[in-house]
């Protein structure tokens, strides 16, 4: 039995369908769902993103995209949560996903982490690497991973 359940959401379809899992466990076990998605701000550090403006001002266009896009797939989150009658307390984090969103389960207690099987895309995967199997190899607890 799982008393506390932390899902990774990055607004794809297989993130989704992790929350829905994390979302049906709860109800079963009546455990409260902690609900994660991380700006990835490790890709960005000295990618040239313009040439009409400067590095700085480009690199902080895109994140400030980013952040938007956390706010609204949390919300999301939320409002899911909400329709299936869970509890939900979610957060949003920077960094590097697979590092944050472990140091988040260490620091929450969780013992049961979801998350899909991979990200948005194949050229995400690449470029970002796994980050379901950063957590597997990294995580204090159990990992459910949801496949696609």
């Amino acid at each position: 039995m799982f008393t506390l359940i932390l899902v990774a959401v990055d607004g794809s379809e297989i993130s989704r369908r992790a929350l829905e899992e994390a979302l049906a466990m709860a109800r079963a076990m009546q455990a409260p769902v902690h609900a994660v998605h991380v700006v990835q701000t490790t890709v960005y550090p000295a990618l040239p993103l313009s040439e009409l403006e400067p590095p700085d001002v480009a690199r902080q266009a895109v994140l400030d995209s980013l952040e938007r896009e956390g706010d609204e797939i949390l919300a999301d989150a939320g409002r899911q949560a909400a329709a299936a009658g869970v509890r939900i307390t979610i957060h949003k984090r920077r960094g590097h996903p697979g590092a944050e969103i472990t140091a988040l389960a260490r620091e929450l207690g969780a013992d049961l982490t979801v998350i899909g099987s991979h990200g948005r895309g194949r050229f995400d995967r690449f470029i970002l690497g796994s980050v379901s199997s950063y957590v597997v190899d990294h995580a204090a607890s159990t990992v459910m991973v949801v496949r696609g």
